[in-house]
């Protein structure tokens, strides 16, 4: 007695194949997804490293210049912008800074309104430190003249340096009527990209605390 194996009708065979196809595609296109996720995710990281270090070293460049215009006005007058006696305004731009914060202080002297103790420079011509065209400022309150020794005129403006950030650049020096260590210099940092800091304890900064890791100073190296 012979025995024939029942083959499957045509019909079947094509809607198993079919089914097949569909299935196998569904899963072609999980793997291109997950491709293109990790992918992206990659791109992203290295994307933010690069501009992350491009804002550090931008960073670096600015307080350096920075740096080298409180030498010269330094060297011009015999110290260096003096703030103990004016509040240090937070790094972040709100609220609007004022003249009577530190870091408008330090812009305004390196414009060439004021002189160390923070006295306004009652005369035209005063010596401008610093080019402001190189770097960020919190507003463009600046006006034309203030690029222009010859004519400058001796009103304070609200106005301060930004980090790559878009925060505030802080310095702290001494009053005086404030305690400063003994030949101790200025203080001027950038708070990187973490926007913290703790403030230094008259011109002491305490380099282990955490929120001051990624602090970029503009006098160490």
């Amino acid at each position: 007695m012979s025995h024939t194996l029942a083959r499957p009708p045509v019909r079947d065979l094509r809607l198993h194949r079919q089914e097949s196809k569909r299935a196998f595609t569904l899963i072609e296109l999980l793997a291109v997804i997950a491709i293109i996720a990790i992918l992206t995710a990659i791109t992203f990281g290295i994307v933010k490293g690069v501009n992350e270090r491009a804002a550090l070293g931008q960073a670096k460049a600015e307080l350096s210049v920075l740096a080298q215009a409180l030498e010269e006005y330094k060297r011009q007058y015999g110290d260096y912008p003096q703030t103990g006696g004016f509040a240090q305004a937070a790094a972040s731009t709100s609220p609007a800074i004022t003249t009577a914060s530190a870091q408008a202080k330090m812009l305004n002297a390196l414009v060439g309104k004021l002189g160390p103790t923070a006295i306004l420079l009652k005369r035209p011509g005063g010596k401008t430190f610093v080019n402001l065209a190189t770097l960020s400022l919190e507003t463009t309150a600046m006006p034309a003249i203030e690029l222009t020794p010859t004519t400058q005129d001796v009103t304070e403006v609200a106005n301060c340096f930004l980090d790559p950030w878009g925060r505030r650049y802080k310095y702290y020096y001494r009053s005086t009527t404030t305690a400063w260590p003994r030949n101790s210099s200025y203080v001027l940092y950038s708070t990187g990209p973490d926007g913290l800091d703790t403030a230094p304890a008259s011109g002491v900064v305490d380099f282990t605390d955490t929120k001051n890791l990624d602090n970029i100073y503009a006098n160490r190296n």
